[in-house]
């Protein structure tokens, strides 16, 4: 987990009144998104407050008003914002190849910022940007071959996936607890301390060296990987009955 502000919440906050000359309102907002995610990366989702932004801004809060109609309008746009920094694979590429590429940007980008995981849990896939990407994921699986209900299907059961690990992850890696140790690792240095009561959960007991050492990244490479498997195979399922006249999907 990255400790210092990504580029664009380290800008320096300034007024939104503060527009250059023909500015326009979207100028403006944009700033009011720059100093939320200051404060975001600061203090964690729960410090971001209307009255913390207008301080922030060095304005009143019902100024915000004139920009945003509420706070959670204004979440979602940090959660938009957030996403635009993410890169979307070519079409031209296989469509595993692209649901490969747009998970670990999703990480790469999610894990950059403090609470994103979180805010995107709690906030609806709206906005240009994070409609396209899940455009993107839906189109993936449609190229797969699958029909559209098991494309939506898939590509929501995709994003929530993904939005689960990152966040496990990033919990992980930023304990509510000062030195409090990440999941993997506490459970494997528990199995450590039982002795002979370990017998009792025997698969357990014998992950318990690797439960200790192993990294997020490479638990979320692993289950990537099955996830696509198991696509894969589906979609060659889908394959081989679209051939057979008559066969159910």
């Amino acid at each position: 987990m990255r400790t210092t502000a990504p580029r664009t919440a380290r800008k320096q906050a300034r007024s939104p009144t503060e527009a250059p000359a023909g500015g326009r309102v979207g100028l403006a907002r944009e700033l009011l998104v720059d100093a939320a995610l200051e404060l975001m990366h600061d203090g964690g989702l729960d410090a971001l407050s209307t009255r913390r932004l207008a301080e922030r801004l060095g304005v009143k809060s019902p100024a915000l008003y004139w920009h945003v109609r509420s706070k959670d309008e204004l979440l979602g746009l940090i959660a938009d914002a957030i996403c635009a920094q993410m890169e979307l694979p070519s079409a031209r590429l296989s469509f595993r190849v692209r649901l490969e590429k747009i998970a670990w940007e999703y990480r790469r980008v999610l894990t950059a910022y403090r609470d994103a995981p979180r805010l995107f849990g709690e906030q609806a896939p709206t906005g240009p940007h994070r409609m396209q990407l899940y455009d993107a994921a839906i189109g993936a699986f449609l190229d797969g071959g699958f029909e559209t209900p098991e494309a939506l299907a898939m590509a929501t059961f995709y994003r929530n996936y993904l939005l689960g690990m990152i966040a496990e992850e990033a919990r992980q890696s930023n304990p509510a607890q000062p030195g409090a140790l990440r999941s993997t690792l506490a459970l494997g240095v528990e199995l450590s301390h039982l002795g002979s009561e370990s017998r009792h959960y025997p698969h357990l007991h014998g992950a318990a060296q690797l439960l200790a050492k192993i990294e997020p990244e490479e638990i979320f490479r692993i289950g990537l990987k099955i996830l696509l498997d198991g696509t894969d195979c589906r979609a060659r399922e889908i394959a081989r009955a679209k051939k057979v006249v008559g066969r159910p999907l």
